[in-house]
């Protein structure tokens, strides 16, 4: 038989390690809720920064937007531009060439005037230069050539007058 002071030292021993292991658990489940609290922080820390950079980088990309919009406008606007001049150049080149035939045809001097490619023609050849018709003579004299209106416009232009003036 165990003497009563032994019980009572065992006793207490056992008292006390429940009592440590109470202490003990108490301890750890504060020390793991503290660390579950900081994780958890961390983790919404982590968020809102991530947050904040995808917000930056979110105007950064519309402001990159809105810089490619507007070049893309003005590349628009100077396209319009050049297609309108390469029109004008290719009407201007279309009522050149006919001239210089025309005039070689009067002259009699045969003059090889290459003609403009079609595809040229194709992309810019759809706008006409304005021509306005004069109003026809009552009679013409007698000895001047009878020309289709058309023709008698084209040598009426002021740089035709000048060629045509030079070859007679």
């Amino acid at each position: 038989m165990v003497p009563p002071a032994a019980a009572q030292g065992a006793h207490r021993a056992a008292v006390i390690t429940e009592e440590e292991r109470r202490r003990n658990r108490m301890t750890s489940n504060r020390l793991s809720a503290r660390k579950s609290r900081m994780k958890r922080q961390q983790y919404v820390d982590d968020l809102t920064a991530e947050n904040e950079r995808l917000r930056r980088e979110n105007e950064a990309m519309r402001a990159s937007v809105g810089d490619v919009l507007q070049q893309s406008r003005a590349l628009e606007q100077e396209n319009r531009v050049l297609a309108a001049h390469a029109r004008q150049l290719c009407a201007a080149l279309l009522l050149r060439n006919s001239q210089l035939r025309l005039l070689g045809d009067v002259s009699g001097v045969p003059l090889d005037v290459p003609g403009v490619p079609d595809h040229l023609v194709q992309l810019y050849g759809g706008v006409h230069m304005p021509v306005t018709p004069l109003s026809p003579s009552p009679s013409p004299p007698p000895l001047q050539l009878q020309l289709p209106l058309e023709i008698q416009l084209m040598l009426l232009q002021p740089d035709v007058m000048d060629a045509v003036g030079m070859l007679v």
